[in-house]
């Protein structure tokens, strides 16, 4: 695929998709650096984060980019979290984050340095409990990503973060999105391409072995974008080629194409290794209803398409939350039954995030409304409603089954 070139000396413009990708970040972001820093005893937070493909920061239309996102997600997030601190009493939170901006174009990165300091001044002179430190480097990220990693392992931060906006696909390898996923205790990634890209880059031999034997509901040409980027079995296909991929990154990766009335050409695919950055992920997602699309089952195992079942396009919107609970009232008890009929809700959480693009709280939902489950306390009493379930809790299958054990 011809490399996309950005005109940012002139404005570049903000294409729908970038709008959608753009949106997701920050949101991800700020719920990120919520969930990092919620316990009212810590003091401090360190990170880093990396933008492999940043541009310039602005759109011609004055939008953001994803450096001024980024930056501009710490800045209210830290104000927003220590604000709240304040008002109950708690010492602030001081944020530390190391912010490393890498893009090919030497004019962009430039520009870039131009269009980022005044909010780095403004996060300088009025954020005192954010320690910043920024570095521009220049460079096909491939080339520069070791650089990168070095001073990531020398800052000595147990938590990571990668925006890896690439031109088509092969700007990331799969050997890379291995390495990076180790550079800390705690990292994330969140990979863009384009899916002509990445079926080019795929052997036609390695796409007709993930989909050999397989229950995927097309059988069309895979590569005919043009023809099929409308169809939702060409997205479940595609999906499934993706995840059997990509799917050795990472503990948890999230195959969602991001969704076009017009068609399904750009992904946006988040990889972590924590269940709870599934889930924060997962509830982003909801919030930004019909941002991306998942076609296959809406319950716990998405990906696990059966010829007897009916399909459908799951656009992260209430409709299709609502198939969700359906399907989750029968997906959940299933799971705990593997387990001996009881399972800590952790380990639960654990498996049943690694392939399900389902709502938080669709699950603990199911979970309270279902009459075969109960889920315990350690003091060994019952929860009642879904907002109290705890990590630390048992889900356990009740003695006395009403409809799960007759099917």
């Amino acid at each position: 695929m011809v490399r996309k070139s950005y005109d940012w000396k002139n404005g570049a413009a903000l294409d729908g998709h970038s709008r959608v990708k753009l949106k997701i970040l920050d949101e991800y972001f700020c719920e990120y650096l919520r969930v990092r820093c919620v316990l009212p005893q810590q003091e401090k937070f360190r990170l880093a984060v990396v933008d492999g493909f940043s541009g310039a920061g602005l759109y011609g239309d004055g939008s953001f980019g994803s450096p001024l996102v980024l930056l501009d997600a710490l800045r209210r997030t830290e104000e927003e979290l220590n604000l709240l601190r304040a008002a109950e009493g708690f010492r602030p939170i001081i944020i530390e984050c190391y912010f490393a901006f890498n893009e090919v174009d030497p004019e962009a990165i430039e520009l870039l340095r131009e269009n980022s300091a005044p909010i780095i001044a403004e996060i300088k002179a009025r954020h005192p409990n954010i320690k910043l430190h920024t570095k521009f480097h220049v460079g096909e990220f491939e080339e520069r990503r070791q650089e990168i990693c070095q001073n990531i392992e020398s800052s000595r931060v147990r938590s990571a973060l990668f925006n890896l906006d690439q031109y088509g696909y092969t700007q990331v390898s799969e050997t890379t999105l291995l390495d990076l996923m180790k550079i800390t205790r705690s990292t994330e990634v969140f990979l863009t391409f384009a899916i002509e890209s990445f079926l080019t880059y795929l052997s036609p031999e390695r796409i007709s072995g993930i989909l050999d034997g397989s229950t995927v509901p097309f059988a069309g040409n895979l590569s005919n974008v043009d023809e099929n980027q409308s169809k939702p079995m060409w997205l479940g296909s595609i999906e499934k080629v993706v995840f059997e991929t990509l799917k050795g990154a990472a503990s948890y990766v999230s195959p969602f194409s991001i969704h076009n009335p017009d068609g399904w050409r750009y992904w946006l695919i988040h990889f972590a290794n924590s269940f709870r950055a599934r889930q924060v992920y997962n509830d982003v997602l909801h919030k930004n209803m019909s941002s991306q699309a998942h076609f296959g089952r809406s319950g716990l195992r998405m990906l696990h398409y059966d010829p007897n079942e009916n399909s459908d396009l799951y656009l992260f919107d209430q409709d299709s939350r609502g198939a969700a609970r359906k399907q989750l009232m029968d997906d959940i008890p299933r799971v705990v039954e593997r387990f001996e009929n009881r399972l800590p809700m952790a380990e639960f959480y654990e498996i049943s995030y690694k392939e399900t693009p389902v709502h938080s709280d669709d699950i603990n939902f199911a979970i309270i409304k279902n009459p075969d489950l109960e889920v315990v306390t350690p003091n060994g009493g019952l929860r009642r409603s879904p907002s109290t379930i705890k990590d630390t809790d048992v889900l356990k299958l009740r003695d006395q089954k009403s409809f799960f054990s007759l099917v």
